[in-house]
């Protein structure tokens, strides 16, 4: 340190390192802006990440894949700005969904936007929400898979699913079912995976199977697409709900539910459409356990007075 013409004392090793240091930091920024705009020329960022394909290679490519699903020939492919878009046009939701599920699987695509318009039939939202749920219950009720629990509620096109699936199969054929449906423009998913909704899968396929085959054994529901009977797992107990054309075929499901094997109990919140008015009943459900004779709630309360 020495002192300079006014009088101070001056530090020029400490001047000296601060711009060593000044320079070294504007060296190193400057070898990184000009990598990153060497790999954005090279097609290596934004949407694209491969060594071995230009962007139009990439292109060509993902429209190849979309042409291979017969849903999927109205949709085009495009790029800016490193970005990979999907339009076009396509008949429901799930279409939508299932074209950028193909693109953003491609090899060297990593960024996509869809832009792809939904052109549907215009359904009023009571309608689209009837067409839903038939097809959470009785869509796949020959494998065994039916939602009778999931809540479907439909606003302007948009349906809005809440409710639990036992696991990530579960949950993408719900989405699917849902997003499949005429009328329906987007799907908002509110569901939840319950591992435990039924520990047994083979009991609670076997039940499924059981009122499937029943409620079609009747001609009154076999010329109808609503099959008015769902059902709710708990612990071994299956509660069976809805409505059924008369009492004999509400007597053979419950011993068919009864016989599977796995089934505890059976709750037994069926109405019967032909029963007499004077047959009627205001108790809400009965108990049976399997292979035993149904015990009324009435019975049940005057035995524990």
């Amino acid at each position: 340190m020495r002192p300079d013409d006014s009088g101070l004392v001056v530090d020029f090793g400490g001047v000296i390192m601060r711009l060593r240091k000044c320079i070294i930091v504007c060296l190193v920024f400057g070898s990184l802006m000009s990598a990153h705009r060497q790999t954005l020329a090279s097609g290596k960022g934004g949407a694209y990440e491969s060594a071995n394909m230009s962007v139009k290679d990439v292109q060509r490519a993902v429209q190849e894949a979309l042409n291979r699903n017969p849903h999927l020939l109205e949709v085009s492919v495009s790029s800016s700005r490193g970005v990979l878009s999907l339009a076009g046009t396509v008949a429901h939701y799930q279409d939508k969904i299932d074209a950028e599920t193909v693109a953003a699987h491609m090899p060297g695509v990593r960024t996509v936007r869809n832009e792809i318009l939904v052109k549907t039939p215009v359904i009023e939202d009571p309608e689209i929400e009837q067409k839903v749920e038939e097809r959470l219950r009785f869509a796949r009720a020959d494998l065994g898979l039916t939602f009778p629990q999931i809540a479907v509620q439909a606003v302007k096109g948009v349906v809005y699913l809440t409710g639990p699936v036992k696991d990530s199969v579960e949950h993408a054929v719900v989405l699917s079912l849902a997003g499949s449906t005429d009328g329906v423009l987007s799907v908002k998913d509110r569901l939840s995976v319950e591992p435990d909704l039924l520990a047994d899968e083979t009991t609670r396929t076997r039940v499924n199977k059981a009122i499937y085959r029943e409620i079609n054994s009747d001609p009154e529901n076999s010329r109808s697409a609503d099959i008015p009977v769902k059902a709710s797992f708990a612990n071994g107990t299956v509660r069976l709900m809805g409505s059924i054309s008369d009492s004999e075929h509400k007597d053979s499901l419950l011993s068919k539910v009864r016989d599977v094997y796995g089934v505890s109990f059976v709750e037994d919140a069926l109405v019967v459409r032909k029963q007499p008015a004077v047959m009627q009943s205001s108790l809400q459900y009965s108990i049976s356990p399997c292979g035993g004779t149904s015990i009324s709630g009435q019975e049940v309360a005057n035995a524990n007075r």
